[in-house]
């Protein structure tokens, strides 16, 4: 498999949504897969993205967050740890 370029997406999760769909909005667009997926937020509360790299496929990609979205995503993230 080829290495895809960046693309950018918006997030289709509620804040209050459970772990599961919040983890399988952000899975990879090319072969499906939730699990592969790394992402990391950047930026602040007003402009969040989440950088998704799926370690499966090789494709990056951005998904852009409201500040809620971003705080679902950070105490996600943080349960993670």
């Amino acid at each position: 498999m080829h290495r895809v370029g960046a693309q950018a997406d918006v997030a289709r999760f509620h804040g209050d949504d459970c772990d599961e769909l919040v983890i399988a909005s952000l899975a990879c667009d090319l072969c499906l897969r939730s699990a592969s997926v790394q992402w990391t937020l950047v930026g602040d509360s007003y402009e969040s993205t989440a950088r998704c790299h799926c370690r499966h496929c090789e494709h990056d990609w951005s998904v852009y967050l409201t500040a809620l979205q971003s705080l679902r995503l950070s105490l996600l993230g943080a349960r993670a740890r």
